[in-house]
């Protein structure tokens, strides 16, 4: 549009019902230390109120015409998103848009909602072992202060001084139509979403932005070595995470043979890693591997494994580092290739024909430098990559410089 705003429409007749997202480039990454939870904190303030739609009536309002909203926070992007009956499209634009400039922030408002906020950081990080753990890791793989390795949710301390000028100068830095990308899928047009967009989104002026900076490299001192006893632990955990490009940083051109070898090593109970550690040799509960391309800066490629009961972190280890080299010493098999790119295919094709997931799919991609020719490309991208594409990828990553190996033990520490 012509304040800079990105539209993107994706018709469905399946049901009467159309989902808004509206995706800000702005994250936790885009953040500075000392001021962590900004983002988050922002998140939770747009649902406060404005001049035209009091406080705590946003959600109440989509409610009583049969729809539900919410929100979330990344460490790229920030999205808020409302499902509704398709006549009720125009109310939730409006909404929506007259808090992209509109939203009030005070004292009032922000001193309960920080003790929300504190309250959630304590049920989901400061309660939860593995929370705790995977902040440490993030700490040492991207180095301490840095982007990717400071929490969403932000540190306690920070969280206790956001002001009301904190947040409202991340709000007017970063909350602009030229900063944004609204997404609309469901029983709709291309051209009634465009008269609604120009009606509601086109009179807002564009912002002048500062460009978007991401470390091309690490924490310092790699590999390391991390490791969390709690008695809280029931189950314990090894994994090991990997620096890895994405689609914007780094070696990107390994990032989709990356995708591939991540499905066929660890994707799914016929992967590689789960059949020779939970099938044949009984050295762990379960066993994956993860890898996401979808981040302005760099990313990581991880390895995790629940040790049965009466096997070793070292056994766990012992038996990961085996079937890694396997893989590096001896390739991978066309079908197996083959496999992993028709379990990636299929998971793309469900996760685009779902409401909820598919608008994520394009907002992630627009909101980190990507365009939606990347994502009508995606399927062919992925079905060109080669068996020694996947190993050279493995073989890039897969090293112990830039790596981070972690543990989660019961209180007695490892076995």
């Amino acid at each position: 549009m012509p304040n800079g705003l990105q539209a993107i429409v994706l018709p469905s007749r399946r049901a009467p019902i159309v989902t808004q997202v509206v995706v800000y480039k702005v994250g936790s990454a885009d953040e500075t230390f000392g001021k962590t939870g900004a983002a988050h904190f922002l998140e939770h303030m747009m649902f406060k109120g404005t001049d035209k739609v009091p406080g705590g009536e946003f959600s109440r309002i989509v409610s009583r015409n049969g729809g539900r909203d919410n929100a979330y926070t990344s460490f790229d992007s920030t999205g808020y998103h409302q499902t509704i009956a398709a006549e009720r499209l125009e109310l939730i634009m409006r909404m929506e848009a007259d808090r992209m400039t509109g939203i009030r922030i005070s004292d009032r408002e922000i001193v309960p909602e920080r003790q929300v906020i504190l309250e959630e950081r304590r049920m989901r990080t400061d309660n939860v072992p593995s929370a705790l753990l995977d902040e440490a890791v993030r700490e040492q793989l991207y180095g301490r202060h840095k982007p990717y390795a400071m929490p969403i949710v932000g540190y306690p301390d920070d969280i206790k001084k956001l002001s009301v000028n904190d947040l409202s100068t991340f709000y007017r830095r970063h909350y602009a139509p030229n900063n944004a990308v609204l997404i609309v899928a469901g029983d709709t047009t291309t051209e009634a979403v465009r008269k609604l967009a120009e009606r509601y989104y086109g009179p807002i002026a564009s912002r002048k932005t500062e460009p978007r900076r991401r470390p091309s490299k690490g924490g310092p001192n790699l590999p390391q070595k991390v490791i969390r006893a709690d008695a809280r632990v029931v189950e314990p955990r090894w994994s090991r995470l990997w620096l890895a490009p994405s689609y914007r940083t780094g070696e990107t051109k390994h990032a989709y043979a990356l995708q591939v070898l991540a499905r066929l090593f660890g994707g799914s109970e016929t992967s590689r890693l789960w059949r020779a550690l939970v099938v044949d040799g009984k050295v762990g509960l379960s066993a994956w591997a993860a890898y996401s391309p979808a981040s302005l800066g760099l990313t990581s490629f991880d390895i995790g494994v629940h040790p049965a009961p009466t096997r070793s972190m070292a056994d766990v280890e012992k038996a990961v580092t085996t079937e890694m080299k396997r893989l590096l010493d001896g390739g991978v098999k066309p079908e197996e290739v083959e496999r992993a790119q028709n379990q990636l295919l299929a998971g793309a094709i469900y996760s685009q024909d779902s409401l909820a997931s598919g608008p994520r799919i394009y907002g992630t991609m627009l909101s980190t430098g990507g365009t939606v020719a990347d994502v009508d490309a995606w399927p062919q991208r992925i079905s060109a990559v080669t068996p020694a594409e996947v190993q050279a990828a493995a073989e890039y990553v897969w090293r112990d410089d830039g790596a981070v190996t972690a543990m989660l033990t019961p209180a007695e520490g490892s076995r």
